[in-house]
């Protein structure tokens, strides 16, 4: 029961809202339409407003209504609008161009010249009768200028598009206002120039000794470069730093190469004078002996392998076991195979290995084969450096080849 009588209201509030929007409907269809008779005419948009648009039905040209669209330009001035127009607009023209000076009579700081009012619909064109005072934007130069200031003028042309007329605005240019520091400098500038002035006959020129009952003395300023230079300084100590470093760094692997290609000659002289019959001390003592003489007599440079090997021998001739002077030799030179070859020897010594020629032959052929590598990674390293000159070369052929083909052009 109650459920149907929702539904009844329900229906009929739909069946109302649907009537009263088909009434409306009529309503707006019957009253929205107004008929513009041809005397009565469309209103244009006043100057400045921009264009109106309207959209029509034109009845009589055949049975039903052509649609029409159309736009009508604003409204323009006559002569006398434009010209009783432009008066007013100068009268109010101070307050749209002074920006923050007081008036036309005391321009202290830059104008804004506008360049039209857009609410009139009117362009503004400037030119100033002393640009170097105020030049065409505004922008005021008044450094300089006497107290009373400089009289000068501003050519504006105000223009609605057809009407345009011609007015000469005058202004006076003043300096701009200093406090009383700013004064006070300026009047010691002043008093300066003229001192320059009266002593230009003189070798020395004697600066004021007093000024305004204050004396005055003077000093030149500090150039500045004490930490520019303690900077440049410090800069030059860590690169300084950085070079040794890096020198060191290169001395460092330019030993590690040389005791790596050394490494197979070593193996190969040990291993003749042990297949002589000599002991491992004897030949250790004998390539070290040789080394020393051919360091005498000028025959051979540093080497870094057998200046470790003479030492090792001195050691040995002081008493030191050979079981340890091996083992420092080892740590000398630093490197793997060094150190392996220090253990093969200590390892000799303690156990009386008879096969240590054939381990030593072993050895040597990896030598050989990691002293080749060696030698090619060098041959490569050599080439790379070699490509700036190649570029460098090429760089200059092509200038050679490109200057006298374009200057025949």
């Amino acid at each position: 029961m109650v459920k149907g009588i929702h539904l009844k209201k329900r229906r009929l509030c739909q069946l109302a809202c649907l009537g009263a929007g088909i009434a409306l409907g009529f309503l707006s269809q019957y009253t929205g339409a107004s008929s513009i008779s041809p005397e009565q005419g469309l209103p244009r948009n006043p100057k400045g407003q921009g264009q109106a648009s309207y959209e029509l039905i034109v009845k009589g040209l055949d049975s039903g209504g052509m649609p029409l669209e159309l736009t009508l330009e604003e409204q323009e001035y006559t002569q006398k609008e434009a010209y009783d127009l432009y008066e007013r607009i100068l009268a109010e023209l101070p307050a749209y161009i002074l920006g923050e000076n007081a008036s036309l009579q005391e321009v202290r700081t830059d104008l804004d010249l506008v360049s039209g009012l857009d609410e009139y619909g009117v362009d503004f064109k400037w030119q100033s009768e002393d640009p170097d005072l105020v030049d065409s934007f505004g922008g005021v130069n008044s450094e300089g200028l006497p107290d009373q200031g400089r009289e000068t003028a501003l050519r504006l042309r105000i223009t609605d598009g057809s009407w345009p007329r011609d007015f000469v605005i005058p202004i006076c240019v003043k300096p701009p206002l200093l406090g009383d520091e700013e004064r006070r400098e300026k009047a010691f500038l002043d008093l300066v120039q003229k001192e320059e002035e009266a002593q230009r006959t003189e070798a020395y020129f004697s600066l004021p000794a007093s000024f305004e009952g204050k004396a005055l003395h003077y000093e030149e300023p500090d150039s500045g470069s004490f930490w520019q230079l303690a900077l440049l300084g410090a800069a030059g100590a860590l690169l300084v730093g950085l070079k040794e470093r890096q020198d060191q760094e290169k001395q460092r692997e330019a030993r590690r190469r040389q005791l790596l290609l050394d490494y197979s000659e070593i193996l190969s002289r040990l291993i003749i004078f042990l297949g002589a019959g000599m002991s491992i001390r004897s030949a250790w003592d004998k390539i070290g002996e040789d080394y020393q003489k051919a360091r005498k007599e000028g025959r051979m440079p540093v080497r870094y392998a057998y200046e470790e090997m003479y030492a090792a021998a001195s050691q040995m001739r002081t008493g030191v076991p050979e079981g340890k002077a091996f083992g420092d030799f080892g740590r000398r030179c630093g490197i793997p195979q060094y150190i392996k070859l220090a253990g093969l020897l200590e390892q000799n010594r303690k156990n009386g290995s008879k096969n240590l020629r054939d381990v030593l032959r072993l050895e040597m052929a990896d030598a050989f084969e990691l002293r080749k590598h060696q030698a090619r990674r060098l041959g490569e390293e050599a080439g790379t450096k070699l490509l700036l000159p190649l570029f460098m070369l090429l760089g200059v052929v092509m200038v050679m080849i490109a200057v006298p083909a374009l200057m025949e052009f």
